[in-house]
């Protein structure tokens, strides 16, 4: 099969502002036993309600050797389920620097381990047994690794195998990168199968710094190629063999875009994030929509907002159906650069922003939205640097603002200003009179005290 190549040169470029609703917020508890510094939400994954969760920098056995942890939702509530770590882990080891979860299986990258040669990288697999309980099962290496390779860097899953990113592999030249897969088996172990190389690759393009598996494909990210303006290639496995099919190039780009430093891909559409993009001011980022068959695939769209300098919209992205998230890691909240996530919903044959997923607690440099994951109307969103341990918030509803009848200025919250404006309205029949009772007084007030806080 001919490799189909596309570039961006001369494309149309489609610009749009974004909405300010917000969706509802669900707290996840932080896990009692988890460092100062852990990084939890370093990496998110969540599939039907289970839910992993990276904090890199916990310790687990030593100084940051990394931990997992495991969350199930009942309704709309996440409850801590366990703690994923390993026995032969090393200090600063790094295990939670990638993850990913099927069912009962949950994959994290170590990046750092040393199997191979100091930073070589690993990957753990764990599973979860019919009492429900987590046990570390198998670990993976690169058999043909070295140090500072950085395998595990990025993961992903799928029923019969998994694919990890080693971004800084030298196969093709000093840190050229490349994804190892590995097949599932009859007794559920994972073998190794193959190393795929994108054709014409070289020094520095760091494929596999971003990864992302649908079926039978695997879409794999180079964003330093050509000197930082990035690209991304596509696998697919063609009679058990897996095959490049495209591959897509910024080369109507600038130096340092990093096109490509995030992935998502379902079905027939994929997004691409080109988070230093300067389209709409200098490191706003932007996000490209495609649409396609394997090796056919048509830019549909490309959204570079209004945003503020260094805001770095698409440093993360999550794809389920006609629902997509992007993180914008310093994105402006209340005038400080502490992370937002914008919630984009397609209908009529076209994507629009419809939402926003803004932190609780906003704090500099938070990097809230440097990880997202989605399935269905469930996201996570990872505060890693969130004081003083990171964070990750959940939301439900994504199709919605977030509303509550105490929330009377419709910020997501029931604060100061919705009690002022109670007060303004005490006695008449305003929006005040959150029981209904066409007055507002003083069991409307106990209601909003009650309810005090995010919605």
């Amino acid at each position: 099969m001919r490799l189909r190549r596309k570039s961006m040169f001369g494309l149309f470029i489609g610009i749009t502002s974004l909405a300010a609703a917000s969706p509802c917020p669900v707290e996840m508890p932080i896990p009692g036993e988890l460092d100062v510094g852990a990084m939890l939400g370093t990496a998110v994954a969540i599939d039907g309600d289970v839910a992993a969760v990276g904090a890199m920098f916990d310790t687990g056995v030593a100084w940051a050797t990394g931990a997992v942890y495991v969350y199930r939702r009942t309704g709309d509530t996440w409850q801590q389920e366990a703690r994923l770590i390993v026995d032969d882990a090393d200090w600063g080891d790094m295990l939670g620097v990638s993850v990913d979860i099927l069912g009962d299986t949950v994959i994290a990258g170590a990046w750092f381990n040393d199997a191979m040669g100091g930073n070589s990288g690993a990957a753990y697999i764990f599973e979860r047994d019919g009492g429900g309980n987590w046990s570390f099962k198998q670990k993976l290496i690169d058999p043909a690794g070295g140090a500072d390779d950085l395998f595990g860097r990025t993961v992903a899953i799928e029923s019969d195998f998994c694919a990890i990113g080693t971004s800084l592999d030298d196969d093709q030249g000093m840190s050229s990168g490349s994804i190892t897969v590995f097949d599932r088996l009859n007794d559920g172990t994972f073998a190794w199968s193959t190393k795929l190389l994108h054709p014409g690759g070289g020094e520095g393009d760091q494929l596999g710094l971003a990864l992302a598996t649908d079926g039978d494909r695997i879409l794999g990210g180079a964003p330093w190629s050509d000197d930082g303006r990035g690209e991304v290639h596509l696998w697919e496995r063609l009679g058990g063999v897996w095959t490049p099919v495209w591959e897509m190039s910024n080369s109507g780009g600038n130096a340092d875009d990093y096109f490509g430093f995030a992935l998502a891909i379902e079905n027939d559409r994929m997004a691409v994030g080109c988070y230093s993009d300067d389209t709409a001011a200098i490191d706003a980022g932007s996000i490209w929509i495609l649409e396609g068959t394997p090796s056919e695939w048509d830019i549909t769209q490309h959204f570079a907002p209004a945003a503020q300098t260094g805001e770095q919209f698409g440093v993360s992205l999550g794809l389920s159906g006609d629902q997509m998230l992007v993180g914008s890691r310093f994105g402006l909240v209340d005038g400080i650069s502490a992370g937002k996530v914008d919630v984009f919903s397609r209908s009529g044959g076209g994507w629009a922003a419809t939402d926003v997923m803004l932190p609780t607690t906003p704090a500099s440099d938070a990097e809230y939205g440097w990880s997202v994951a989605i399935d269905n109307d469930h996201a996570l969103v990872g505060a890693p640097y969130q004081p003083d341990r990171g964070d990750v918030l959940a939301f439900a509803g994504l199709t919605g603002p977030c509303g509550c009848a105490t929330d009377l200025n419709g910020d997501g919250t029931t604060g100061v200003d919705d009690l002022l404006t109670l007060l303004e309205a005490w006695g008449a029949t305003d929006e005040g009179d959150i029981d209904g009772d066409g007055n507002t007084g003083i069991d409307d007030l106990l209601a909003l005290i009650a309810a005090w806080g995010v919605c």
